[in-house]
């Protein structure tokens, strides 16, 4: 049974999910990086084609005419769920320190594609499909009243945690928000009233103005390091338009998402020669899609560092390659 327990001290929920240690792995180890070179064929890939009874039944599908043996980008539930749709919310309190509940939420796997091409060489319409299933279940996911967050990311590279290299994406929710986006969100709400501007708007504006972080840019989105990057090459993607979440990017926002997503993505491939990321997607709380007070955006984050006592010890970062400098590098490097 997957739990929930509340941690006083750090004014957070942790997850507890058994079952994810029984996931497959690529047969690496700390000690030993070789992979095992049947997990990278059709026949023992359980995200490929043909093999769909490997994977929980399936929640949602995109396919091409209509054709039931073919697909283009499927949903399935995560085999191994950190948080389980079946699972009540109620919460529990044994003593003043112990309080727990449920392991209620959703765990979603989006393949998304038919072979194991990595996103940044997909085609672009191959990723606009991705991206439009990916803002199909987030809306669907909204409509079930327990769930105060939905957390959207990708895992790229053993390094950034994925188990199965088929090139896929998640979707969490979760009954609580995360203390991470509760910060955020108060942050940015703090600066609202006190200002009555939008932070992550104004941070646009002036990186902008800054120009010197600017990655890419269309008429719908921009892409830059930020001034206070934590990570080296630590990449953020924001739209023009003024939305908190997914429950109002149009369908026209989304060819130039796919452009842009795929341009940094593509850069940072080139000129760091494909390293590990994890990519995440802030957005507000369920029900708060309306407010003024966020802006949803992208952040990809390589896995080029690993953090040591300080940084586990502090909460703060320490980030070996400036802004400018890692912005300019992808910018003009051979990335393209």
């Amino acid at each position: 049974m997957n739990l929930l327990r509340f941690n006083y001290t750090t004014a957070d929920w942790v997850v507890y999910a058994p079952l994810r240690k029984l996931r497959p792995t690529h047969g690496t180890s700390l000690t030993h990086r070789s992979s095992d070179p049947l997990r990278d064929t059709k026949e023992f890939c359980p995200f490929c084609p043909g093999n769909e009874k490997m994977t929980p039944p399936e929640i949602y599908a995109i396919r091409p005419g209509g054709s039931a043996g073919n697909w283009s980008v499927r949903v399935v539930p995560n085999k191994f769920p950190a948080l389980r749709i079946e699972e009540d919310p109620k919460r529990h309190e044994e003593g003043e320190m112990f309080h727990w509940m449920a392991g209620c939420g959703a765990h979603e796997v989006v393949i998304e594609a038919p072979d194991h091409t990595p996103i940044m060489q997909q085609p672009l319409a191959q990723i606009e499909l991705t991206l439009k299933t990916l803002q199909s279940r987030y809306l669907d996911l909204k409509r079930d009243k327990r769930f105060r967050s939905i957390i959207v990311f990708k895992n790229h590279g053993e390094g950034a945690g994925t188990s199965i290299r088929h090139p896929h994406w998640q979707i969490i929710a979760t009954p609580v928000i995360p203390r991470l986006l509760s910060l955020e969100c108060y942050q940015a709400a703090e600066y609202f009233n006190r200002t009555g501007n939008c932070l992550y708007r104004v941070m646009l504006d002036e990186e902008l103005a800054a120009k010197n972080r600017l990655i890419a840019a269309n008429d719908q989105f921009v892409a830059f390091v930020p001034y206070a990057a934590s990570l080296p090459f630590e990449t953020w993607i924001l739209p023009r338009l003024a939305q908190a979440s997914w429950t109002t990017m149009q369908p026209q926002q989304i060819r130039p998402f796919a452009e842009i997503l795929k341009t940094v993505l593509l850069k940072l491939y080139d000129a760091l020669e494909n390293p590990d990321f994890n990519l995440t997607v802030d957005m507000v709380p369920t029900g708060d899609d309306d407010k003024e007070y966020f802006l949803w955006h992208v952040r990809v984050l390589p896995r080029l560092s690993t953090p040591a006592g300080f940084e586990l010890g502090s909460g703060m970062s320490i980030n070996t390659t400036m802004p400018e400098e890692a912005a300019a590098f992808l910018r003009d490097g051979d990335g393209r």
